[in-house]
């Protein structure tokens, strides 16, 4: 698997990111024949090898014509969504965005929808955070990780006046990341740098272990007083272990306390049938000290809009909380034994090429049952009996 490590030891913007890409094999015309996709036209890109600090870098300029607009999010998205951009660029683009009106709106405590954009709504925003989804996709890559994102230190001139650094929306973009704050007198992490960055990030863990493929630098505009003004990005091949798969997935999470208890059964089945890989529920305590259940969803990234539809259309929760999680899956087959009811499949689970687990099918076991008039509990009971027979098989 081809993963992305980010070094933003400078901070980010979207230039940098874009720099990083070219400084890695990105070839130029490949991104500009991507972004062409885009009904938006009079832009450039222009990339040149420059010395922050005495290192190399590749700084990127993206020159678009005056523009009187101030966009909204609806904007943005009848620009990306109807443009034929992979499916993965369009998705991680919109999704950079969605971050930055959510950040912009409750730094001025408005609705999302009453949100223009300024800085980051102008056509190089665009650019930028497409672009930079567009690069990675380009090269490859499959996930994405990053270290700790420095910010500066004194103040920030935009639309609003004189800000604090690291300025508002950044700094809720940047809630739960890791953040270094530096000395440095200057805008390090920009709203769109932190916005890309946050959308693309699958883990600010330590990256899995990879071999680098390639290594660039993205420069910024100014030089640095305190540190070269340059976005380190390494292109690496994650090594697979041999004992297992590293995986991600989202959670949706929501607590109910007011949903008919005969409805849970038939909610459950219906998000499984949408694609997610787990569902559960659990007690807890809600609102008001009333006794509640916890939803918990497993499931993939592109079955989101699916399960949510199930969730919201037929139980009673108004909103929910979503999140990435980390998963590892064992290796696994599975293989038949034969018990005096008929067949059986048993799934086998193996860690460091052993196995540690053996366990039949139930629905088998239960059919199986019914079939001979016996309780299940019975037929359950000797397939785990074959079952265990191949441990010492092993």
């Amino acid at each position: 698997m081809k993963i992305a490590v980010f070094n933003p030891v400078s901070g980010i913007s979207g230039n940098m990111i874009l720099g990083a890409l070219i400084d890695n094999g990105l070839a130029v015309d490949d991104l500009i024949e991507g972004l062409k996709k885009l009904p938006v036209s009079g832009w450039s890109i222009e990339a040149k090898k420059v010395l922050r600090g005495g290192l190399q870098g590749t700084h990127v300029e993206v020159k678009v014509p005056h523009e009187h607009v101030h966009r909204h999010l609806s904007h943005i998205k009848n620009i990306i969504e109807p443009s034929s951009l992979d499916p993965w660029v369009k998705e991680k683009a919109l999704k950079a965005f969605q971050r930055l009106a959510e950040a912009e709106a409750e730094s001025h405590g408005i609705d999302i929808e009453e949100v223009h954009f300024h800085e980051v709504g102008a056509m190089d925003a665009i650019i930028d955070v497409v672009g930079s989804c567009l690069g990675l996709h380009l090269l490859g890559v499959e996930a994405v990780f990053s270290g700790a994102v420095s910010v500066g230190t004194g103040t920030v001139e935009c639309a609003h006046g004189t800000l604090p650094l690291p300025a508002p929306a950044t700094a809720r973009l940047l809630k739960g990341v890791p953040v270094v704050q530096t000395d440095e007198p200057s805008e390090l992490t920009t709203p769109t740098g932190a916005a890309v960055l946050t959308a693309l990030v699958e883990s600010w863990d330590a990256p899995p272990v990879y071999r680098g493929v390639s290594n660039g630098m993205g420069a910024g505009t100014r030089e640095g007083e305190t540190r070269a003004n340059l976005l380190r990005l390494v292109i690496g091949e994650a090594e697979e272990s041999p004992f297992y798969t590293n995986s991600s997935c989202l959670k949706i999470e929501a607590v109910i306390d007011d949903l008919d208890p005969r409805v849970w059964p038939l909610l459950s089945d219906s998000i499984l049938k949408a694609g997610a890989l787990d569902c559960f529920v659990r007690n807890c305590m809600g609102k008001k000290g009333r006794p509640a259940m916890e939803l918990v969803v497993l499931l993939p990234e592109d079955a989101r809009e699916a399960v949510l539809d199930v969730v919201f259309t037929h139980s009673s929760t108004l909103g929910v909380r979503i999140s990435t999680e980390k998963r590892l899956i064992l290796n696994r087959e599975f293989k038949q034994v034969v018990t005096r009811y008929g067949t059986v499949s048993v799934k086998l689970g193996y860690y460091a090429n052993k196995l540690v687990s053996a366990e039949p099918e139930f629905d088998e076991c239960a059919a199986l049952a019914d079939a001979a008039g016996l309780p299940a509990k019975i037929v359950l009971q000797e397939a785990r009996g074959k079952a265990s027979e191949l441990f010492g098989l092993e």
